[in-house]
């Protein structure tokens, strides 16, 4: 029981930070939500974007957006961060309770797995995906075990779960693994026969019930077509190896190989348990059950089914845990007390207790270049340009990066329309293949879409990395048709005519006029400003961030450990 506390109070310490929801799909969400709510309708064209307004969608979000709206409006936001982590907190406990109490590999096998729940903290519709994955291994648990009244949940369970995520598809296939063992059973001895009808019909229900959405059988279809129409790379849809080979580093890779050694060292371990059982007396009924069998087959594709999604993209990384984690230690068996279990436990304990104080104290998003706190708020990057943009009424049609389209749609939507926001299934694949990638790497290609929309004001995020948004940035600040008229450490807008607005000249920009509370504001402000020419603000900002936190990796990095004072652009 002290195990499964520790852990708890482990996930829940980097739960309890700053969500960053807003720099993604949130505002999005609650303004489809709003919709919704107002028109009983469900929008299924893409009627933000002037673009392409009426290109087709597929809402598998929708329930969730309700719940967002009708939590603002009841509530208010900051609540549902709070109800985030009693949902996120309730998978977590599902997960434990299927795990037998005297599991002595439970604290350090799980104190790798859970790491990778740190991956998807925020306030998004697949928090629900958490719950219903953990809660549909829970009833069919139970269901193995005894009979149980809660499998006529699951049709339910399946009917709310298409309407909110996509990942709806994860509790058929949870369902069908559960069928192997009793199946299993009927196919030697036809024992378990009533078992194995009713998981099925509940598994038929399940199916039908999964065909009740706004789009019907396209819909159900929904998980096997997604990014067909893909013309955009987002990093959440890619997986760790391709991610590592550009570069891209992320703290979660590491337990993610981890925890892949686990999974196969268990399933390794139940096929020699197997092969040697079947060796020793084959004959022998008592020494493997069908009963056996069928479990051992079962662990095995569910530790298998949670490490496939995990290798799949890094978006499906807690499904290590909420899949894969009791499967695996299942396959471990009953685990004796000796050393090496006392080391790994003496071991785990401090480790889980140091991490989990640093994540509350906030030195780990300090150092780790993050700018998260441990506090429950909501992080809106792009506040302070919206208001801007609003206050100043700033013109249309507006060219916008693919990031900050959701937000300007929260803030700006119905009077702003966007050219794109954060779906790339939501706009025709040729879309950001011939005009928005082409358009940002080369001025000329800008210069002919410009020529077609016309645009007035440009709402771009600096924070963009992509090679085109980089080049972009670079060519726009000098473009002398386009004035620089606000910047903070996120966002960047420029117009055509002044309309009385000042100019910013970004090789004059003073960090003392800015006032961010985290260094590393500044250091995305020197960044940006090094990228596009601007050295000397760039040096100045660089050494306002050191000043605040001297201890910075990044701001140190800047200037090099054998010239510390040269700026090492």
């Amino acid at each position: 029981m002290w195990a499964k506390l520790l852990l708890v109070f482990f996930v829940f310490s980097f739960l309890f930070r700053t969500d960053s929801s807003f720099d993604q799909d949130l505002g999005r969400h609650i303004k489809i939500g709003e919709i919704i709510w107002q028109t009983k309708t469900i929008p299924l064209t893409n009627l933000f974007s002037y673009t392409y307004p009426d290109f087709p969608f597929i809402n598998s979000h929708w329930l969730f957006e309700v719940f967002l709206y009708w939590g603002q409006q009841t509530v208010g936001l900051h609540v549902l961060l709070l109800l985030k982590i009693i949902i996120l907190l309730t998978a977590v406990l599902l997960v434990l309770k299927v795990i037998p109490k005297n599991q002595l590999l439970l604290l350090p096998v799980g104190f790798i797995f859970f790491h990778v729940l740190r991956e998807r903290p925020d306030l998004r519709p697949e928090i629900f995906s958490f719950l219903f994955t953990a809660l549909t291994i829970y009833i069919m648990e139970k269901a193995e075990k005894s009979k149980t009244s809660l499998v006529y949940l699951l049709p339910l369970i399946q009917f709310i779960w298409v309407n909110t995520h996509i990942y709806f598809i994860v509790g058929l296939i949870l369902q069908a693994i559960y069928l192997i063992n009793p199946g299993f059973q009927y196919l030697r001895s036809h024992s378990s026969s009533g078992k194995v009808k009713l998981l099925a019909i509940i598994l038929g229900l399940s199916v039908i019930t999964s065909f009740i959405n706004p789009s019907g059988l396209k819909g159900f279809l929904n998980p096997l077509m997604y990014g067909t129409n893909y013309g955009y790379t987002i990093v959440e849809n890619q997986t760790m190896f391709l991610l590592e080979s550009i570069n891209f580093r992320n703290p979660n890779f590491l337990f993610v190989k981890i925890a892949f050694g686990i999974i196969l060292l268990s399933i390794l371990i139940v096929i020699l348990n197997v092969v040697k059982n079947l060796k020793t007396k084959p004959r022998d009924p008592s020494l493997i059950t069908q009963d056996d069998r069928g479990r051992e087959v079962k662990n095995i594709l569910l530790a298998s089914f949670g490490l496939v999604l995990a290798l799949m993209n890094v978006r499906s990384f807690p499904y290590l845990v909420f899949i894969s984690l009791p499967a695996v230690l299942a396959n471990f068996g009953t685990v004796k007390s000796n050393w090496v279990t006392k080391a790994l436990i003496f071991i785990t304990i401090p480790l889980l207790f140091y991490e989990s104080f640093n994540y509350l104290n906030g030195e780990y998003y300090k150092y780790s270049g993050s700018d998260v706190k441990p506090k429950l708020e909501f992080k809106e990057s792009g506040r302070k340009a919206l208001d801007f943009v609003t206050t100043n009424n700033l013109p249309q049609p507006i060219f916008n990066n693919f990031d900050i389209g959701s937000y300007i749609t929260y803030r700006g939507w119905p009077k702003y329309k966007i050219f794109v926001d954060g779906r790339p299934g939501e706009y025709p694949k040729e879309f950001f293949q011939t005009v928005y990638i082409p358009m940002q790497s080369d001025p000329q290609k800008f210069a002919e879409v410009d020529r077609q929309y016309n645009f007035q004001t440009i709402i771009f995020s600096h924070t963009d990395q992509t090679p085109w948004a980089k080049t972009f940035l670079v060519n726009i600040v000098k473009n002398p048709d386009w004035k620089t008229v606000y910047i903070d450490d996120f966002m960047i807008i420029l117009i055509k005519d002044l309309r009385g607005l000042k100019p910013i000249d970004l090789a004059d920009l003073n960090p003392d006029s800015n006032n961010f509370y985290s260094p590393n504001s500044y250091l995305r402000l020197s960044l940006f400003l090094a990228q596009t020419g601007n050295i000397a603000s760039a040096e100045k900002f660089a050494k306002k961030a050191l000043t605040i936190f001297p201890q910075s990796p990044l701001g140190n990095a800047l200037f090099g450990a054998e010239s510390p004072n040269k700026f090492w652009w």
